[in-house]
């Protein structure tokens, strides 16, 4: 004989069991989902690798408005799959002022590109052209002499 608590868990168990096989079929919907991220960002980092090579510079936001375009991601991923340094550089070079570690780390994120400080710090301290100033911040100084990843 059943009594009315094993009825309820009865009915409990039956929602939980639904709710599990839609658990796993969202779970393979978001496999399928990072697979076909993947394969997206790739392509894209190929193809931007191609327009900065024509650019001498990874393309921007502004770049696209130059030609009557726009970049739905708004610059989101203009980053992403590129070498922390290469990163650094274009960072750097587009600001005006020298930059703080944490800031040129939020300026990498923005752009697709998420790394630890210690990764960022790696790359400023490995990356030609990369020079701290007196108050610890960062500034890009052209090297003499040395081609540029995207010229």
């Amino acid at each position: 004989m059943t009594t009315r608590i094993d009825e309820i868990v009865k009915g409990l168990m039956r929602e939980l069991v639904a709710e599990d096989e839609a658990l796993v079929k969202a779970g393979l919907i978001l496999e399928r989902a990072e697979v076909q991220f993947e394969v997206a960002s790739q392509k894209y980092a190929a193809v931007r690798d191609v327009v900065a090579a024509y650019l001498g510079r990874p393309p921007c936001v502004d770049d696209a408005l130059h030609y009557g375009l726009a970049f739905r991601s708004k610059d989101r991923y203009r980053f992403i799959h590129m070498a922390p340094g290469d990163a650094i550089v274009v960072i750097l070079k587009d600001e005006d002022e020298p930059m703080e570690l944490n800031e040129i780390a939020k300026a990498m994120a923005k752009g697709g590109l998420s790394v630890t400080l210690r990764t960022v710090n790696a790359a400023l301290m490995n990356t030609t052209g990369v020079e701290k100033t007196e108050d610890g911040k960062y500034r890009y100084v052209e090297p003499e002499g040395r081609e540029l990843p995207f010229e």
